[in-house]
């Protein structure tokens, strides 16, 4: 929660600053949309994820991205992220893990298909590995109803010890819908199933499902989610998988335009 507090104390001050639309608005923390920012747009992201109750650790873990963000398009947009990773532990140390390259194009303009699409990829690399992640993004406007569906793929490539040249793959499906309240506030529920999918025993997989809350101003934007595991194989403890996922993760994005 420390690590929270200086983004929660933002959202705060945020609160008496006059309100505007996003066009490229983080409705969730799980999933994209893709609904982008308009030519020439630039923007600064921070993540915080926390990831609780892996493993033998009653302890928190924590992913920190620093993201900048450039529309060089209406249809394209492209980011650049510094990663850094705690273990759980409270004595644990903070490391860079790597940067990280992203696309997002979208394929055709919104409302001019069923279902409005945008195909995604991210690289990120720090030495050890090289992690690549293709996204099929779709989504659906309603009034001011949204809802979003990602397919991706997680492809990771160890470069160092014993496990060098094998890979670690992943297949997630996320979804979400979240209703907006007047201009400000959006209002959502949020799902991920994960599957791990490496050549060998079995294939884990959890199923975590939580409420998303976003706020936003002329030029701030905050985005809360707190997402359990609901079920998970192999069973570990009370239907869930302990061993590879966490019993809980929260997420937090602040936004700001430049």
């Amino acid at each position: 929660m420390r690590r929270l507090c200086p983004a929660i104390t933002l959202l705060v001050c945020c609160l008496s600053v006059s309100v505007d639309v996003h066009a490229d608005r983080r409705y969730f923390v799980q999933n994209y949309t893709p609904y982008l920012a308009p030519a020439g747009n630039l923007e600064l992201e921070n993540w915080v994820i926390a990831k609780a109750g892996q493993g033998d650790s009653t302890g928190t873990s924590w992913k920190n991205r620093v993201e900048f963000e450039y529309a060089a398009s209406d249809r394209l947009t492209g980011a650049f992220y510094l990663n850094f990773v705690q273990p759980a532990g409270f004595d644990a140390p903070m490391s860079f893990d790597g940067p990280s390259v992203e696309l997002i194009y979208q394929l055709a303009p919104p409302g001019r298909l069923a279902v409005d699409p945008a195909a995604y990829f991210e690289i990120r690399a720090n030495g050890n590995e090289v992690e690549l992640e293709p996204k099929l993004l779709l989504a659906r406007r309603v009034y001011r109803l949204v809802g979003a569906l990602n397919v991706i793929g997680e492809f990771e490539r160890i470069n160092a010890g014993e496990e060098r040249g094998t890979w670690e793959k992943n297949l997630l499906v996320t979804a979400g819908l979240s209703r907006e309240i007047g201009n400000a506030f959006a209002v959502g529920l949020e799902s991920t199933y994960e599957r791990g999918l490496s050549e060998g025993g079995e294939h884990p997989s959890s199923l975590l499902l939580g409420p998303t809350v976003n706020y936003q101003t002329s030029k701030i934007q905050v985005t809360l989610g707190w997402h359990p595991q609901i079920t998970g194989s192999p069973d570990t403890h009370s239907g869930l998988n302990l061993d590879d996922f966490p019993r809980s993760e929260i997420r937090m994005i602040v936004g700001v335009d430049l």
